[in-house]
């Protein structure tokens, strides 16, 4: 083997005036089979004996090997692990359809020198020497990747590609696996019979990202990963033999399932070497336990759930297979091949099919590894959401390649003639945060100082010419506030870029002073505490436009539509509405009704928020949109939305009142858009079920389209309505939509708190599933956020500085997570059902504290839960519940204990208390001990999927 592993596929890197295409070629074809049972030799290895070029053999034992003219005096080695390798000339006999009989090669110690071994001491001494033999950092691999699925024997998907991959070894949110397809084709099947069970069943979510996540040795906490030694309990572990391969023994360890184990999930046969201790292949099948977790557990979650009910058909596993293989390079051995074999059945009564056999192969080889100069990739990452039959393009070029079958050595340097690097933008590398500390700027913006509290606002009247030709405003805000206590000197709120024409006190000018984003407005005389006052500020500019490599940095977007129309929006939860128009830029005061007249050119039409009371010429080819809002409303919500749009309503009637509905979506989405908007009235319906009352009747609940989803108060904007998207299954509009009642109708005071927003809003989704699915489907829903948290910030941001300019996503996911979780805490629907309608009664129309919701929590439920918000909300890490079992004859000695950051912790969770029956144990921070009767460690679970916490056994 040469020292370095270096191997990259024919016409990959065509440069200059090479012309290797036109290169004449042999080709070789044949199949593999063990000489003693005329089986498949599986994925037998084929090279050439004095080249680097090579291929495997496929899960029949056939291969289709090409050879370049210079290359045909060479000698064929076919090897594989357990068998003497072959070699064969070239030049003799028939090349096409050869029969090749590998012959079994066990080693065997002389008989005075066999002593038992013990299976589980082998595979611990491999484990414990994974950061001698495994290269632990990360690595840039190129790969061939072939994905071959069958339907009843005919193929519906096929397709090939040259994966450039980044593959990394500790692995976090932001820094894990990346896939780059260089060149990719697939085949072309006619799916027009059945296009949507078709593409439901051949499109599986990139098996390419997921072929690297069975990397056994990377994944060794993995909770199912037969090397985690906490499965080992599951299993017996015994060596069988010694094989030779070329120079050097291999351990043959068996791993199979103790009887009745309903967790050993599959059959695993190891090779290791015995001379370094070093992984070298692993075949796994799965049990009858195995195949029942994934059939409920893994089979694409609440996405795959859903279509099976719209298909009308189900997929059902029957058999997994999976063999890995580990190479050396230089004095590491890294991930070489990995062979996944799915055997599925198809059932849909709609269809007369039964039990219609699916079949799927997806085959990678790693052909090229390099360790020197690594950098991430910046750009062309492959989805790791889509299909790779969407990834890799739509032609299928039959001079690309044929099976592995063309491998050439590499081009010299071909992988680094470009290098794509991360350059962070300036902005994003500035901005305000924990880690880039805050500025006298983010304290003017997020203080609630005395120049901001002596006021009170009660009114805006919002009056804005929007110009899409130099993307500019001008206009005048009139503010009416109380006075608090009295003053002559206030702060407002505009960005510096903004410019200030005058601002006007009844017919006064007055003098005013702008430092960074705050604006300081002086009075003639002292203001008396209890006056009601008027001023209006006149300004102009250019807002800014958002910076997307900046989290929640807001402006006004520029858009087009399909059809070039101009399609503009306002969005800024994050910057403030001061990027576009004067206010107090504090979320603890809300007006208590607001005017918003938007004039724009005539042919669009203008959507903000509340009703729309008229519109109006206003000068030459222009029109005045003149919204009143009758409610309060944070400064945020207040928006515009500019576009071609066609309009159509409806109204929802509920034994409270009937609701108006307007929906705006463009022309061409028409239809689209009635289609998708069919479940706004059953999702009203869930909503007042779980939150109470619709929070604005007076002014409508109005749906649109729009460049970019945000929960603007009354006119909910819910993204593009794209080609192909779903329209029966929309989280998008739930979440949205929920801000009415979480959000707008009760609003954070600092931005810190923004889960009481996010949290609510995206747990709504799971409550939307559970209303028109079940409880079950909630569950599924609810588990699939587990993947997008991160864990690397609080879920509160730090108070008094606008903190916004961070990755807030587990405000969402880890907040809705946590609210679930105390559902099942408090073990009683209809206490948490009630506590969430009267959270709404009781703060509705004001703005609250985390602090202040938290207390009332405690005190509607009778009950101090502050330690929880506290470890959920103010840390990083989920509570773990540290477990230790033991089987004291037919019982289970269960010991516990809590470990988390809040002091007094004390968490009650549901534990298989008997089997298949879930009670409620009660740790603390010290350990206790319970035994639990007629139970085995088997039987033992904790209900992680109502529980959202750690668990770690002891």
């Amino acid at each position: 083997m040469k020292h370095h592993l270096r191997l990259c596929l024919l016409l990959l890197f065509l440069a200059g005036n090479q012309v290797v295409a036109q290169e004449k070629f042999v080709t070789l074809s044949g199949r593999v089979t063990d000489a003693g049972n005329h089986q498949p030799v599986i994925y037998a290895n084929i090279q050439l004996k004095n080249g680097s070029i090579g291929t495997i053999a496929n899960a029949g034992g056939e291969f289709i090997f090409k050879i370049a003219e210079k290359f045909w005096k060479d000698s064929l080695l076919i090897s594989c692990i357990g068998y003497k390798t072959i070699t064969m000339s070239l030049t003799s006999g028939s090349l096409q359809d050869m029969d090749i009989r590998m012959e079994p090669s066990v080693y065997l110690l002389p008989v005075v020198s066999v002593n038992v071994r013990d299976g589980f001491g082998i595979l611990k001494h491999m484990i414990s020497s994974i950061p001698e033999n495994y290269d632990t950092a990360d690595v840039r691999l190129t790969a061939f990747y072939r994905e071959n699925i069958r339907l009843a024997g005919d193929t519906i998907n096929f397709n090939e590609s040259v994966l450039d991959i980044y593959k990394t070894y500790h692995t976090s949110r932001d820094h894990k696996d990346q896939i780059h397809i260089i060149k990719g084709r697939k085949k072309k099947v006619d799916w027009s019979k059945d296009p949507q069970l078709y593409s439901w069943i051949a499109n599986i979510t990139n098996t390419a990202y997921s072929s690297l996540n069975e990397d056994l040795q990377k994944y060794l906490d993995a909770k199912y990963n037969i090397l985690n030694e906490r499965n080992f309990r599951y299993y017996t572990c015994d060596y069988k033999e010694t094989v030779r391969e070329g120079d050097r023994n291999l351990l043959v360890l068996y791993l199979q399932p103790k009887e009745d184990s309903r967790k050993a999930l599959v059959h695993a046969k190891l090779y290791i070497e015995e001379a370094t201790g070093a992984l070298v292949r692993c075949e796994m099948e799965t049990t009858p336990a195995g195949i029942d977790y994934v059939n409920r557990h893994q089979k694409g979650g609440i996405g795959h759930t859903i279509m099976s009910k719209i298909v009308k058909a189900t997929l059902d596993f029957t058999k997994l297979s999976l063999v890995i293989t580990y190479k050396k390079y230089r004095s590491k051995t890294y991930l070489s091949t990995i062979q996944r074999h799915w055997e599925c059945v198809v059932n849909s009564k709609k269809r007369e099919m039964k039990d219609v056999q699916w079949i799927g192969d997806f085959h990678l080889l790693v052909t090229d590894v390099n360790t020197n100069s690594l950098q991430r990739f910046a750009t062309g990452i492959s989805n790791d959401k889509e299909s790779m039959n969407h990834e890799v393009g739509n032609d299928y070029d039959p001079t690309f390649w044929e099976n592995y079958n063309i491998l050439l050595p590499v081009l010299e340097d071909s992988l680094q003639q470009k290098k794509e690097t991360t350059q962070p933008s300036t902005k994003a590398m500035l901005v305000s945060n924990r880690q880039n500390g805050f500025t006298q700027a983010d304290t003017l913006r997020g203080m609630l100082s005395p120049l901001r509290s002596c006021y009170d606002v009660s009114f805006y009247h919002l009056d804005v010419d929007v110009n899409p030709d130099t993307r500019s405003i001008q206009g005048r805000n009139k503010i009416r506030f109380k006075v608090m206590v009295p003053f002559n000197l206030m702060q407002l709120d505009l960005y510096a870029n903004m410019h200030i024409e005058k601002i006007l006190y009844g017919d006064q000018s007055l003098s005013f002073t702008r430092k960074d984003d705050a604006v300081f407005v002086r009075f003639p005389a002292t203001l008396p505490a209890g006056s009601e006052e008027t001023i209006a500020v006149y300004y102009n500019g250019v807002p800014q436009v958002p910076d997307f490599n900046i989290p929640m940095h807001g402006g006004v977007l520029w858009d087009k539509d399909e059809e070039g129309n101009p399609w503009i929006q306002m969005v800024c939860q994050g910057s403030g509405a001061s990027l576009w128009w004067p206010n107090k830029d504090h979320l603890s005061d809300e007006p208590d009704s607001m005017r918003i007249w938007i004039t724009v050119p005539n042919g669009v039409t203008e959507i903000s928020n509340g009703r729309l009371q008229r519109t109006t010429p206003a000068g030459t080819n222009k029109t005045r949109y003149e919204w009143l809002v009758s409610y309060p409303i944070n400064n945020y919500n207040a928006t515009f939305c500019i576009g071609k749009y066609a309009h159509f309503k409806d109204a929802y009637i509920s034994s409270h009142d009937t609701l108006t509905i307007d929906y705006y979506v463009m022309p061409y989405n028409l239809e689209r858009g009635r289609t998708m908007f069919a479940q706004v009235k059953p999702m009203l319906a869930c909503f007042e079920q779980h939150f109470g009352k619709y929070p604005f009747p007076r002014d409508g609940f109005t749906l649109l389209e729009s460049p970019y989803p945000m929960e603007h108060q009354s006119g909910v904007c819910i993204g593009k309505i794209k080609e192909g998207m779903r329209l029966d299954y929309t989280p998008m509009v739930w979440h949205e939509s929920a801000h009415e009642w979480w959000g707008n109708a009760i609003s954070c005071k600092d931005i810190a708190d923004m889960w009481i927003h996010e949290a609510f809003a995206t747990y709504a989704e799971a409550l939307m599933m559970e209303c028109s699915d079940g409880k079950a489907m909630g569950v599924a829903y609810l588990d699939e956020q587990k993947d997008h948290v991160n864990n690397k910030e609080p879920v509160t941001g730090v108070y008094n500085v606008n903190h916004i300019h961070y990755n807030i996503g587990d405000m969402y996911t880890k907040g809705s997570l946590m609210l679930n979780t105390f559902r099942f805490v408090l073990d009683n629907d209809t206490l948490w059902f009630n506590l969430l309608k009267d959270i709404q009664q009781h703060f509705r129309y004001q703005t609250l504290s985390s602090d202040e919701l938290v207390s009332y929590i405690c005190q509607r439920t009778r009950t101090n839960y502050t330690w929880f918000f506290e470890q959920y909300l103010k840390y990083t890490c989920l509570p773990r519940l540290e477990i230790s079992l033991k089987e004291h004859g037919a019982n289970l000695q269960l010991k516990y204990r809590w470990q988390a950051d809040v002091s007094g912790f004390k968490m009650p969770v549901k534990v298989t208390v008997a089997p298949g029956r879930f009670g409620f144990i009660y740790p603390t921070t010290d350990w206790q001990m319970i035994t639990l009767k007629q139970m085995k460690e088997d039987d033992f679970e904790v209900d992680e999927d109502h529980f959202y916490i750690q668990v770690a056994e002891a």
